[in-house]
């Protein structure tokens, strides 16, 4: 297969390729066969099937790489690895097809962010870095792509750079509310706590029930002393999801909280 034809494909699906499996996630059977001359149709089965159904999907693309499935069959047995929970084979994978310099740089750059999403799962978190990096320096219009790369440096607890990529993502989407309360939540870390609260107010202001919001505006009141304002903030998390796991989070804090007397 040419490489030109390779790209095409993986463009098609790479990043976007989501969508191209949750609207085939409805299908209640798995179509694995393998139709020679209808590559694009195959690809996109076999990518269904390795989210729908890792096993089937894997047996899918072994047999498609038997048949010179090439680069989209090793494509799929990586995503059906995901799901099987090997998560740094799949990770290794995903970067060896990324490395390949034929494929274009969009395709390339949507499977090192696959990677490093991979990487991130295994807690790999220096190896998801370095591929998030190649992913941004492909296709640097990509404000997601910086969003995830604040997630890697705020887990490496390299909170400043975050702050830099959050605010790429915001002077581009400055309504971008993940990259608010992101953005708030490390400048809470850095104790620039003015900053943080102008990020959370602007978030709430925007969606005032999201619980990432409500959770960080919750733990700046408490770190500042405000325990009125803490609990606000939880009961309304409690309220709004009382049965998930921020909620456990949640109560928690309180218990913590009410161990600790007044001064």
């Amino acid at each position: 297969m040419s490489a030109h034809k390779f790209s095409v494909l993986l463009a098609c699906i790479v990043w976007g390729g989501t969508a191209i499996a949750q609207d085939s996630a409805s299908t209640t059977l798995l179509d694995t066969s393998i139709v020679a001359d209808n590559l694009e149709d195959t690809y996109t089965r076999c990518l269904t099937a390795a989210q729908q159904d890792p096993e089937e999907g894997m047996e899918m693309a072994l047999r498609w790489k038997r048949l010179t499935g090439g680069e989209p069959a090793e494509h799929c047995q990586a995503i059906a690895l995901l799901g099987l929970g090997d998560v740094e084979e799949a990770a290794k994978r995903l970067e060896k097809l990324a490395d390949q310099p034929t494929a274009m740089a969009p395709v390339r750059a949507g499977l090192y962010a696959q990677a490093a999403q991979a990487w991130m799962e295994s807690t790999a978190y220096d190896r998801a870095l370095v591929a998030l990096n190649k992913s941004a320096s492909l296709k640097p219009e990509d404000a997601g792509l910086f969003l995830d790369r604040a997630l890697i440096h705020a887990a490496l607890q390299d909170y400043w750079s975050a702050v830099d990529d959050l605010n790429r993502v915001i002077d581009r989407e400055p309504r971008a509310i993940d990259a608010l309360i992101l953005r708030g939540s490390a400048y809470r870390q850095l104790e620039v706590t003015d900053l943080a609260k102008d990020d959370i107010d602007r978030a709430l202001a925007a969606q005032p029930y999201n619980i990432d919001a409500l959770l960080e505006r919750s733990l700046l009141a408490r770190d500042s002393g405000d325990k009125t304002g803490a609990r606000l903030a939880w009961i309304k998390i409690l309220e709004l999801e009382p049965n998930s796991a921020v909620a456990d989070v949640v109560r928690r804090h309180i218990e913590e909280m009410d161990l600790v007397p007044d001064p």
